[in-house]
This record gives C-alpha cells, structure tokens and sequence, in this order.
C-alpha cells in the first residue's frame, strides 16, 4: 500500500504536465496562424499600395506626355505659322496642269475633236466603260490621276505624233505615270472592248456583206478586203539579225480584214523584220491564213480580196499581175477588185489618220507596240460606229505607209468613181 501511496503522486503529476504542454502547444499553434494571417494581410496590403502607386506614375506619365504633345502642336502652329512649310520633292514636283483643267474645259466640240480625235459622247461612253478597271484610289501620300485625265492623256498620246515628255508636260504628270496610263489603257480596251467591235461575222452578217460588196462592185461571194501597213519600230534589245541593206528598216507587218463599212473585223500583227519599200512581195501570217481559211470554209464559197502581191491562197481574190493578156472579162474582174479594195485602203487612212502614233517610229517593247496597233483598231470600229467625224486634214498629214502596190493595176481608172462607173457600163 505505501508503495501505490508513492507512485500515485508522480503519475498525477505526469498527467497535468502533460496537459500543460499541450496546452502550450496549442497556444503556440494558435500565434503562428495568427502570424502567418497578419503576414498574409501585409503582403496584401503592399501589393495594394503598389498598384496604386503604379496607377499615379501612370496618369503622371501620361499627363506628361499630353503636356508634351500640347507643347510640341503649339511649338508645330508657331513654326507653320512663321515660315510656309515646303512639299517634300521625293513624294510632288510642282508641275501646272492649267491646260487640261483651263483650256481643254473650254473647248467647242470641233477643237475636242482635233486634240483627241474622238467626240465628247464617245469619250464619255469610254470613261463609263473603262471605269472599273481604270479608277483608282486616293492615297494618304498623293492624289491619284483621275480617270477622264488618264483617258484624255491616252488619247492624245495615241492621237499625235509626240513623245511621252511632250503628253506629261502637257497633263502636269510625270513620264512614268504616262507610260504607266497608255499601257494599263491598252491593256483594258484589248480586254474590255475589243470582243465587242473586232469580232469575226456571223453567217448572217457574213451574207450581208457579201450581199453588199455584189451590189457595190459586182463581186460576189466576197466577206472582205484585207490590206497590210508596216509599223515602223525601234531595235529590240533580243534581235541579233543584221540590217540587210540601207533602206531595210525593222517594222512589224500589221494585217487585216475590213468589211463593206469599212470596219476591222480580224487583226494580225508579225514578228519584228526588216522591210524593205522596193521589194514588192507580200507576206501572210500562218495563224491569220489559218483564221480566214475556217471563216471562208473548206468548200470557198466565200473569200478575201487581197493585193497582188500576197501569195496565192484558197480563200484569197487577188487581181492579175500580167495586164498585157487579159481578157475583156479579166480586165473587168481587176477593175472590180481594184475598186473594193478602196475600202480598205480608206478605212487604214482614216485609221492612220485619227491615229497618227501609227505614223511614226515607235520606241516601246513589242507587245505594247501590238496593244497600241490593237488599241487603235478598236477605238477606230468605235469612231465609225459612233459616226465620229474624220477630218480630211488628217488624212493629208503624211502619205500613209501601206504596203507597196503595183501601179499597173489601176490601168486607165484614175479615180474611184471612175472606176465604179466603168463597173457598171461594163455590167450593162
């Protein structure tokens, strides 16, 4: 019993320090949360008073910056203000466009008609068309060439024997721009407007003029007069043949088929030769021989009137060579084709007439030359169409540069109306 009396002491002790000491440990648990919470709220706080302070240097800065600007406008107005401030040469060189804005405004139809060669209803039906592919957007940087000046300039270009300097002068416009203006300007009419006016002739338009050409000269069976002109070029840089002679120069063999109103209906343009006046024979293309050997169909019941000079073809009429013996019914049959070919001789005057770059060596690439050939075949279909004036002025300027023909044709006709009145006491 003393023994329980002596242990029973201690393990009651044991027990309250135990307790005790959890206790404490309980309580020292409790100030380290309570430690870690305040931590947590400081570093809270100190991210608050950061962002805040980040959102004052902000507005400061920005305020800065505003103040800054407003300085820097107001320093800009006082300078503008003292001293006119100049257009930078790189991007505008002062140039004066007071002709085409001033006086072309102001011309009567007759003058319109002299400067570009088409009437004003036929420039606008162009400009109208044309609109879509043509017209362009102003720019930040510039202002862009309107469209009825990029048509006027084109039209004077393709008009008058004048290089581009003279037409930029002219339209207050750099030369680049004008090349870059005739060019796109070909490219749209070839696309655009070419399918509609140089198009090959339906069967029922084929016997109109067929029915038309028998009326007029007495030649039936015939859908057309085809006649050649020489476009005078520059050396392409990728031509290495020699000249042959002194009077060769490179030119491009421009053909094609006009019908009874004198209105191109097929074109073919050759390869860059060299051409010589003297030399009386006549080439044809195989692509356009091709073309008019399918229109005249394989049993030719139609053909082609043509010189003498082209070699002989299926589809193709062309008149005797060898006058001294000809029959009464041979002569009369070259005087028939002499007189139709008329109107196709007429129809490249006029062509040449209107448009006079065709006159003159041409110094562009190859392929815009044929576009600019092309272009004013078109605008000449339009101006027939349209019925636009042809001045007999401008069909005087300069003899027209068509092939060579052989004057023994003409025989003792000295005029078309000769000639159409000798068809008809010959058909009596």
């Amino acid at each position: 019993m003393e023994a329980a009396d002596v242990f029973l002491p201690v393990i009651a002790w044991c027990r309250t320090r135990q307790s005790q000491d959890s206790q404490a440990e309980a309580r020292r648990q409790k100030r380290r949360l309570k430690l870690l919470a305040f931590q947590r709220l400081r570093l809270k706080k100190l991210r608050e008073t950061w962002r805040l302070r980040e959102k004052v240097y902000k507005r400061s800065k920005l305020r800065r910056l505003c103040s800054h600007d407003a300085l820097m406008k107001a320093i800009t107005h006082q300078f503008l203000r003292d001293h006119r401030r100049q257009r930078p040469k790189v991007w505008l060189h002062p140039r004066t466009s007071d002709w085409w804005e001033n006086t072309a405004a102001t011309f009567t139809d007759h003058e319109w008609l002299q400067h570009f060669r088409v009437s004003r209803e036929t420039f606008s039906y162009l400009c109208a068309t044309l609109n879509p592919q043509l017209k362009r957007q102003d720019t930040n940087y510039r202002l862009c060439i309107p469209l009825e000046k990029r048509v006027a300039l084109t039209l004077y270009k393709l008009a008058h024997p004048c290089d581009y300097r003279t037409v930029a002068d002219l339209f207050a416009v750099g030369v680049a721009s004008v090349c870059h203006c005739v060019h796109e300007f070909c490219t749209v009419v070839i696309e655009v407007l070419k399918p509609q006016l140089v198009v090959t002739p339906n069967t029922f338009q084929l016997e109109n003029i067929e029915e038309c050409f028998h009326h007029t000269y007495q030649i039936p069976q015939c859908i057309g007069v085809l006649d050649s002109m020489n476009i005078t070029i520059s050396r392409p840089p990728h031509l290495n043949s020699e000249k042959p002679d002194r009077e060769s120069y490179l030119a491009i063999l421009f053909q094609a088929v006009v019908d009874d109103k004198g209105l191109f209906w097929d074109l073919s343009m050759s390869c860059p030769t060299w051409v010589n006046d003297n030399n009386g024979e006549l080439l044809v293309c195989e692509d356009f021989s091709t073309r008019m050997h399918n229109v005249c169909r394989t049993d030719n019941s139609c053909v082609v009137i043509g010189d003498a000079g082209y070699p002989s073809k299926n589809w193709l009429l062309k008149p005797s060579t060898n006058t001294s013996g000809l029959t009464a019914e041979q002569e009369l049959l070259n005087t028939q084709i002499i007189a139709a070919r008329s109107v196709a001789h007429y129809a490249f005057e006029r062509l040449n007439g209107r448009w006079r770059c065709l006159s003159r060596r041409n110094d562009c690439n190859v392929e815009i030359v044929k576009d600019m050939v092309e272009t004013c075949c078109v605008l000449h279909n339009l101006c027939e169409k349209n019925n636009d004036m042809c001045l007999p002025d401008w069909i005087g300027q300069e003899p027209l540069q068509t092939v060579d023909e052989n004057p023994q044709q003409n025989g003792d006709a000295e005029s078309l109306d000769d000639l159409l009145q000798l068809i008809q006491d010959s058909a009596e």
